[in-house]
């Protein structure tokens, strides 16, 4: 997954259970604050991880998005923030960002078809 996966998250623990470790905190508490946040940050970002890794094909969803994000500077930047971590997967496959794919992706296949005789 990455430096930045590991980097990241390793600071995390440090964080939760530093009012723990001085004295000003529940250890218990402490943990189950760093397993919510962990989870909340990367568990949507580690499955599509996971998912990719198995080599498969682009889901009906994923396909036009990164269809699009090669022929339009605003998806690529949309899925810039996803890759970078920046924006979580639900923002990602959002329906406004399906719709502007979609959109891309027939104007694409219209400037491509060739002129009626």
């Amino acid at each position: 997954m990455g430096r930045g996966w590991a980097l990241e998250p390793a600071r995390w623990p440090a964080e939760a259970v530093a009012p723990a470790a001085t004295g000003r905190g529940d250890p218990d508490r402490s943990l189950t604050v760093y397993a919510r946040r962990h989870r909340r940050r990367l568990s949507g970002h580690q499955y599509l991880a996971a998912d990719f890794a198995k080599a498969r094909r682009f889901n009906p969803m994923e396909r036009p998005v990164f269809s699009a994000a090669a022929r339009d500077e605003r998806v690529a930047r949309h899925m810039h923030l996803f890759a970078s971590r920046l924006i979580g997967p639900l923002r990602f496959l959002n329906p406004l960002v399906l719709a502007k794919a979609t959109v891309v992706n027939i104007r694409h296949r219209k400037a491509a078809e060739p002129p009626a005789r």
